[in-house]
């Protein structure tokens, strides 16, 4: 009789080719039923591997739903790498060098390049999975919001209050970011309104600039106006 043979190592080529064949169909499968719908059976079956394979690499299906959330948060640090250094050596400069309009130019940078992540299709499912989160929050949340939600969305409040005049640590420069995230997220999670409403077929590279021109004007008459009604020296309310 023939023993049944274990998986190859993760530590293998084949290991980890294999392991990321399961997390990459397991993606599509908790994008489209979320954790309680999707089954290891139809991970196992996208992913071209056995079943036991997913008990074998990850323990469960919970354990694969927690590499999956580790892998959307490395995507996000990835796709976001470049902003976050300039950013980083932006608040090296000394304070007199951190003009208002270079606050400005580095918070429409990061929500452009979100906006850009938010309109490409091979992330749709990475989207539907935070929303799933948003509303249903898993142990998998805290993962992704420490590694990369959470010093992303300060980064843009301090962006934000630099180029404003608003407290950096205030409830209301939270909100403000928050929503301005929201702009962007609307393209993603209320798309179909979208393609209705301006007769798109797709969300494209001409609609995705178009979109962009728009988010780059919303950016702008907001810190316009938010800098108007709170007037004062911006960079007095910057910390180092």
């Amino acid at each position: 009789m023939s023993s049944i043979k274990n998986p190859p190592s993760s530590n293998s080529p084949r290991g980890e080719q294999a392991r990321q064949q399961l997390i990459n169909a397991a993606i599509e499968v908790f994008g489209e039923y979320g954790l309680s719908g999707a089954t290891t059976r139809e991970i196992a079956l996208r992913a071209g591997q056995n079943i036991a394979a997913i008990t074998y690499y990850f323990n469960s299906k919970e354990g694969l739903y927690l590499a999956v959330a580790q892998w959307i948060a490395d995507f996000i640090q990835q796709n976001f790498r470049q902003q976050t250094e300039d950013v980083e050596r932006f608040w090296l400069l000394p304070p007199e060098q951190r003009q208002p309009e270079h606050h400005l130019y580095h918070l429409k940078v990061g929500l452009l390049a979100f906006s850009t992540l938010m309109t490409q299709p091979q992330t749709l499912n990475i989207s539907k999975i935070m929303s799933y989160e948003q509303l249903s929050p898993t142990e998998a949340y805290p993962l992704i919001h420490q590694q990369v939600i959470a010093p992303l969305h300060h980064s843009l409040c301090r962006l934000l209050a630099g180029c404003t005049g608003l407290d950096p640590h205030s409830t209301k420069i939270v909100l403000h970011t928050h929503a301005l995230i929201g702009e962007v997220l609307v393209f993603r999670v209320a798309r179909e309104t979208l393609l209705r409403q301006a007769n798109w077929q797709q969300i494209g590279a001409e609609e995705a600039t178009q979109i962009d021109v728009m988010l780059a004007e919303h950016i702008e008459i907001l810190v316009d106006g938010l800098y108007q009604r709170y007037g004062a020296d911006p960079l007095l309310h910057v910390t180092t």
